[in-house]
């Protein structure tokens, strides 16, 4: 009988414990959002669409920048077919690209969003290394991680405290995030680079900024405090001269490849705030990379300060854009590739 107790009382105070925790964490909808973690698993659920897709279909790649600024559902109502959003924050994507081309017989339209910092960088480098995982991971999944992921959707979708990321932001609701916000003097947890979660996302991979980046000055100023201890330190662009012309020549022979079976491909280059800009182009300077491979890559592309509505919006962080900003940019950017003639327009 008091083993009996004891399980009922066990088993009530873990419960009572959960719905606590889980309660104080839905007391913050502005921070935090019962959502399916964007990880390679739900990518990989994305990915595995386009070995059905047709010419008429529509592949997004890019970096975070393209994920908070291209809304798929606004995408969908402007052109009338939604594009596979395979956007990664924080991941290259050249070996999503190179895993199209050369892994699929997919002869649509790629729209590939560039942040130079990530589209010019070293292809062997720790954040393509985390793309080329990705791409991995969707080969070789087993049947119980798919089993897995299949059970984990119903408890992501409606727990909050199980928010987390890959990531590992420095707000996420793991326990190894928890514990490294504790602070103990000597433990060298002093100044981390504490780049906080600040968007959370919906099934379709958009990346949607939070509230408070727009409505609270604070806390958009630790998202800028991360990205200033390491913009001031990037590099001269005489590091990476030598580099740059065999990495252009690769993205030429990979797009050759693609455009060869009908393909085509569209260069969208986003925009990011003057204290961003000035340093990705102290690295990449406009003239002598982008300008060089824009003039070679034989495809459309779309620089921010050439159009008007690519640079008219403020971007909280400096290099992503409010999600209400967002769709606007969608659409303007969804007809102008119309009215130049690069997508059909299918409504």
């Amino acid at each position: 009988m008091n083993l009996r107790l004891s399980l009922i009382l066990a088993i009530s105070l873990t419960f009572t414990g959960i719905f606590c925790w889980e309660m104080y964490w839905r007391s913050k909808p502005d921070l935090y959002r019962a959502v399916i973690e964007d990880d390679r698993n739900l990518w990989a659920e994305h990915r595995k669409k386009v070995e059905m897709a047709t010419s008429d279909d529509i592949v997004i790649l890019g970096a975070s920048r393209t994920g908070f600024n291209f809304n798929t559902h606004v995408w969908e109502k402007t052109q009338g077919r939604k594009p596979i959003n395979l956007a990664a924050d924080g991941k290259p994507p050249r070996p999503f690209l190179k895993d199209i081309v050369y892994n699929t017989n997919f002869n649509g339209t790629l729209i590939i969003g560039i942040t130079p910092l990530m589209w010019f960088s070293d292809p062997n480098d720790s954040w393509a290394n985390g793309a080329k995982q990705w791409v991995d991971y969707y080969y070789n999944r087993t049947n119980a991680q798919k089993l897995g992921y299949i059970l984990s959707k119903p408890l992501e979708r409606n727990l909050v405290f199980l928010t987390s990321s890959e990531l590992e932001f420095y707000n996420d609701l793991d326990l190894k995030s928890l514990i490294g916000r504790i602070y103990i003097p000597g433990r060298g947890n002093d100044e981390p680079f504490g780049l906080y979660n600040f968007s959370y996302h919906d099934e379709d991979r958009n990346l949607i900024m939070l509230p408070p980046m727009r409505s609270d000055p604070a806390f958009a100023k630790r998202i800028t405090d991360a990205w200033n201890k390491f913009l001031p330190y990037l590099p001269e662009y005489e590091t990476v001269e030598n580099d740059i012309p065999n990495i252009i020549n690769d993205y030429i022979r990979i797009i050759n490849d693609f455009k060869a079976r009908g393909g085509k491909v569209i260069f969208i280059r986003h925009k990011s705030e003057e204290p961003w800009n000035k340093a990705a182009m102290r690295l990449l300077p406009k003239e002598k990379v982008w300008d060089k491979f824009a003039a070679v890559i034989d495809c459309p592309t779309y620089h921010f300060k050439d159009y008007e509505f690519m640079s008219k919006y403020t971007l909280p962080d400096w290099s992503h854009m409010y999600g209400d900003d967002a769709k606007l940019y969608t659409k303007d950017m969804v007809e102008k590739l119309i009215a130049d003639g690069h997508l059909k327009d299918f409504n």
